[in-house]
């Protein structure tokens, strides 16, 4: 386990050293590195204890749509893979019940700011991108949210090159670069026209047309005359017994580790499935360093 020092695509950035805390042991996370990876490059892949069985639990989807990696920062209950590690932070496992706070302070209540606008797309993946695009050719005006540090969606985890027709799907350029051409694309077209609103999550669809979104740690209701919701697919894993603990990852989290986050989550790999998205995991592990030690298939080819 550690970062990656070197890849043969990707470009290692000269990052600031972030110091924090877990469990009371001093650790050291780089700038813009989320709680998770930066445990996981000191070799701790456990976040906790489930609280019914005592399993242990760790990352799981490395994406923010599950609660495996929970954690507590700064006194706050956060996703880890999710969570920016801040200069001093203190992270602790979730151990036991949660319980009510003592402080029975009524907190202030402030008001809520209500955005209107005439197109709302929710998720900046290829689909979000392109939906903005078209917009904006339009002349549309709208507003693109996405719960990542930067759009491309699962584009920004694909090192290999693409397959497929050019005109349909950049067939023979790299997922990293498309994300990068789309991105461009929109500046270009929607420089006046589409706001975009990273680090922003979409929490709710309410009845009267109102979506309510957490940015920046503030809470903003949007109203748009349209809503798209572009939010990507989501991963079906294989379910067995301990398929949930650490050192299980599916594709996409495993992906999100060595590409995104550029940590190596372990010295030797074994992938189960044959299929493309088996083999470009084990293209992306080679890439990383990782010795892929064997791929289990059902089918015969």
């Amino acid at each position: 386990m550690g970062r990656i020092d070197h890849h043969p695509i990707l470009l290692i950035p000269k990052r600031k050293d972030i110091p924090f805390t877990f469990n009371g042991k001093e650790l050291i996370a780089k700038e813009g590195e989320v709680i998770s990876s930066a445990l996981i490059t000191h070799g701790i892949n456990v976040f906790g204890y489930h609280r019914a069985d005592g399993a242990p639990q760790g990352i799981y989807c490395a994406n923010g749509q599950c609660s495996q990696c929970m954690v507590i920062a700064d006194g706050l209950p956060v996703k880890a893979c999710m969570t920016v590690v801040k200069p001093g932070m203190v992270v602790q496992t979730c151990d036991g019940d949660p319980k009510i706070p003592a402080d029975d302070t009524v907190p202030k209540v402030r008001n809520i700011r209500t955005v209107r606008t005439p197109v709302l797309i929710i998720g900046g993946g290829p689909a979000g991108l392109s939906a903005a695009i078209e917009l904006a050719k339009f002349k549309i005006r709208g507003i693109l949210v996405d719960d990542k540090q930067r759009l491309g969606g699962k584009l920004t985890l694909q090192t290999h090159n693409f397959f497929g027709s050019s005109s349909d799907c950049f067939a023979g350029i790299r997922g990293i670069d498309i994300g990068v051409l789309l991105e461009e694309e929109l500046k270009d077209y929607g420089k006046d026209l589409i706001d975009i609103w990273l680090d922003a999550t979409a929490v709710g669809v309410y009845c009267d047309g109102k979506v309510g979104i957490v940015k920046e740690g503030k809470y903003i209701l949007v109203k748009p005359e349209t809503l798209l919701v572009a939010t990507g697919a989501r991963e079906k894993t294989l379910a067995f017994p301990g398929c949930d603990l650490p050192g299980i990852y599916g594709a996409g989290a495993f992906q999100t580790l060595v590409n995104r986050d550029l940590v190596n989550p372990t010295e030797r790999l074994f992938i189960c499935g044959g299929g493309n998205v088996g083999l470009i995991s084990a293209y992306h592990a080679l890439q990383a360093g990782i010795d892929v030690v064997g791929l289990a298939e059902a089918l015969q080819e």
